[in-house]
C-alpha cells in the first residue's frame, strides 16, 4: 500500500516539475517581447539638423501704433487703434470687425487696410493679405512697409514676379533697411533673375557695417548660378578672411581653383 502511495507522489512531483520547466520559456519570451517593445517606444529619434535658411530673415513689418481720437463716436483712427490692441492680444476676429467698420467710415484709409493685411497674413490667408496691402499702397503710395509686406504675401503665394516688384518699390522708397534686400534677392532667385538677385545682394553687402558671412554666401551662390566664376571665387576668398575655418567654403575653393 505505501509503495503505491509513494509511486503516486513521485509521479505527481515529476509531472509538476516537467510542467514548470515547459512553462518557463514562455514566460521568458513574453518578458523579452515586452522589454523589446518598451525599448522601441523609448528609442531616441535621430536628430535632424537644418542648414541656415535665408528665408528666416523675411519678417512682416508694422507701421507703428495708430493714435486714435477721443471722440465719443469712434472715428476710423480710433477703431484702428482699438483693433491694433486686440490684434496684439490675439483676438483676430474682433480686430477684423473693427477694421471693417473703420473702412466703412473711411474707405480710403490706408492704415485700416494695412492692419487688415497683417491679420490676414498672420492667418496664412495670403490672397486676402495681397488685396489689403494693394489697397494700402493705392491710398498711400509711399508706404514702404506696406510694399515690403505685399512682397512677402506675393512670395508666399509663389507669385515671385510681383514679389520682386513690391520689394523693389520698398527698397526704392527706403533704401536703408537691409533685410529687404534679402527679400528682393530671394524673390529674384525664385523668379530666375540672377542679375537682380546679385544687384540686391551687392547693395546689401555695401550697406553692412561689418562682413556678414551668411549674406556673402548668398552672393557667392548667386554669382555661381550666373556663371560669374571669378567673382564667385573672390567672395569665397573674402569669406575665408572672416572665417578661416569654414570647411564648406574651403571645399568649394579647392574644387573651383583646380
Amino acid at each position: 500500500m505505501w509503495e503505491i502511495v509513494t509511486i503516486i507522489i513521485l509521479a505527481a512531483g515529476s509531472f509538476f516539475l516537467i510542467r514548470r520547466a515547459n512553462m518557463q520559456p514562455e514566460e521568458t519570451t513574453e518578458k523579452k517581447s515586452d522589454a523589446s517593445e518598451d525599448s522601441l517606444r523609448h528609442k531616441p529619434e535621430k536628430e535632424i539638423v537644418y542648414k541656415a535658411d535665408p528665408e528666416e530673415d523675411m519678417v512682416l513689418e508694422d507701421e507703428g501704433k495708430i493714435i486714435g481720437t477721443d471722440e465719443e463716436e469712434k472715428g476710423a483712427d480710433r477703431l484702428i487703434s482699438d483693433a491694433s490692441s486686440l490684434f496684439a492680444k490675439g483676438k483676430m476676429r474682433e480686430a477684423e470687425k473693427l477694421l471693417i467698420e473703420a473702412i466703412k467710415k473711411d474707405r480710403r484709409n490706408p492704415h485700416a487696410y494695412f492692419a487688415l493685411g497683417n491679420i490676414f497674413f498672420s492667418e496664412d490667408n495670403y490672397e486676402d493679405a495681397v488685396n489689403a496691402y494693394e489697397k494700402t499702397t493705392e491710398y498711400d503710395p509711399m508706404n514702404d512697409v506696406a510694399f515690403n509686406n505685399l512682397g512677402l504675401s506675393n512670395y508666399k503665394q509663389k507669385d515671385y514676379g510681383k514679389a520682386v516688384s513690391a520689394f523693389e518699390k520698398a527698397t526704392a522708397i527706403n533704401p536703408d533697411i537691409r533685410n529687404r534686400y534679402i527679400n528682393l534677392a530671394l524673390a529674384a532667385r525664385k523668379n530666375h533673375d540672377n542679375k537682380k538677385a546679385i544687384k540686391a545682394l551687392e547693395t546689401l553687402n555695401d550697406l553692412a557695417e561689418e562682413p556678414n558671412v551668411k549674406n556673402m554666401k548668398m552672393l557667392a551662390e548667386a554669382y555661381e548660378a550666373n556663371g560669374q566664376k571669378d567673382k564667385f571665387i573672390k567672395v569665397l576668398t573674402q569669406i575665408l578672411e572672416v572665417d578661416p575655418e569654414d570647411l564648406d567654403v574651403k571645399r568649394k575653393l579647392a574644387r573651383d581653383t583646380k
